[in-house]
């Protein structure tokens, strides 16, 4: 049983509450229609129906950090899987935190009618094809199994429990009216039924992923473009926006707090030529200025830890932050900390009007938050709503004066 539709998983009817057939307020009904013994009912039941008997003899696919937290989820809540499954051929044979890791075709031969296998990986429906292919009978995506267990997994990675959206109905139509174009009204809508049944029928495709934060459908770019990098991690982002500027740019400035990551970032930055023009910025950003507690990974997932001992880190508001140069353009993708960013940069936001493209889905609630935020500091902002991949994953919100809107 593969988890690709609304009836099977939740008993409501992908034909009931369509994102591509109905407009926001239909959908928001339907939501509201069904009763809240349901819905709960549809949260704890969810993963156990495509498990059936399995539903505590789990395979993980996928050994990398989203394998690794859900284990580290799964062992918490007294469940140790029998294995992961990878398509990483240097990973056959060997143990991720003590669990085998096996090739597909092998965890299949031994497990295919005998467990279920999550998919622990993102953008996960080509793994799903490959897993019904090889004859598994039980396949689940992780926002099932997170749904089952929300006091370990939830709100981590984008992921609630959906009774919770009625309590922002009015800030989901608030952001709503907000949006400029029709592209993010339905991007919202499609997003509110999967996050409400897990209906990937519901979803269109991603965008591509090399536009992430640089849609220049929208943005007219400038030649002396100063690009702020919020969560820089190892210069990713840096090598795009030079690829998009053709190096017609003036200057940027790569903020990233883990050291671990740093020196990667200035590698990068000199292989591409232009280190000379990147400032690095070595700490977080937030709506206060001190220390604060940092988790630092040396991978994508190194951010503020409120509540847990370990290393800190200074923070600083960009609004006092010295720029040599105004800021023209700005990028946030800081694991959950963009709100506490926005509100740390509302001056510079209002007095320079720089383009925005800050990640929504580090939490569920800030698809519409986020927008909603930023035109309460600047309601001249035309917001716009994208996702470069499948489920919630790289979805961004982008704010972007009218000067440098490039309108089709």
């Amino acid at each position: 049983m593969e988890y690709t539709e609304c009836t099977e998983a939740t008993g409501v009817s992908t034909s009931e509450i369509a994102a591509k057939e109905l407009g926001l307020e239909d959908i928001l009904r339907r939501i509201e229609e069904e009763p809240p013994q349901s819905v709960r009912a549809r949260e704890r039941n969810a993963f156990d129906k495509i498990a059936g008997e399995f539903s505590q003899k789990l395979v993980l696919f996928g050994a990398a950090q989203l394998g690794k937290i859900v284990l580290d989820g799964l062992r918490r809540s007294g469940i140790e899987p029998v294995a992961f499954a990878d398509n990483n051929q240097k990973l056959w044979g060997k143990e991720v935190a003590g669990v085998p890791v096996l090739s597909p075709s092998e965890a299949a031969e031994k497990h295919s009618e005998a467990a279920c296998f999550v998919v622990t990986a993102f953008q996960g429906s080509a793994i799903r094809r490959q897993l019904t292919s090889l004859g598994c009978q039980r396949v689940a995506p992780f926002a099932s199994l997170f749904w089952k267990y929300p006091d370990v997994f939830i709100p981590q990675l984008g992921i609630d429990l959906p009774h919770r959206l009625a309590e922002h109905f009015e800030a989901i139509r608030a952001c709503n009216a907000g949006l400029a174009d029709e592209k993010s009204k339905g991007e919202l809508c499609e997003q509110l039924v999967w996050r409400w049944c897990l209906d990937y029928s519901a979803l269109s495709l991603p965008l591509d992923g090399g536009d992430t934060y640089f849609p220049l459908d929208l943005v007219e770019p400038l030649r002396d473009e100063v690009f702020v990098d919020c969560g820089s991690f190892q210069g990713d982002t840096i090598l795009t926006f030079v690829s998009h500027w053709n190096d017609g740019f003036r200057h940027i400035f790569a903020v990233e707090p883990d050291p671990l990551n740093r020196d990667l970032l200035v590698a990068n930055a000199k292989g591409v030529g232009v280190a000379d023009r990147v400032t690095v910025m070595p700490y977080a950003v937030g709506s206060e200025n001190g220390l604060v507690p940092f988790d630092s990974t040396g991978t994508v997932t190194s951010q503020i830890v409120q509540g847990r001992p370990g290393s800190s880190v200074e923070c600083r508001r960009l609004d006092e932050t010295s720029w040599p140069v105004p800021p023209t353009y700005i990028k946030m993708d800081i694991e959950g900390a963009e709100p506490e960013a926005l509100i740390g940069a509302t001056e510079l936001l209002r007095r320079q009007q720089p383009v925005l493209a800050v990640c929504t889905y580090h939490r569920s609630e800030h698809l519409w938050q986020i927008p909603n935020l930023i035109r309460s500091i600047a309601p001249e902002y035309n917001l716009f709503l994208r996702r470069y991949a499948e489920e919630c994953w790289e979805g961004v919100c982008y704010a972007i004066p009218t000067h440098r809107w490039k309108r089709c």
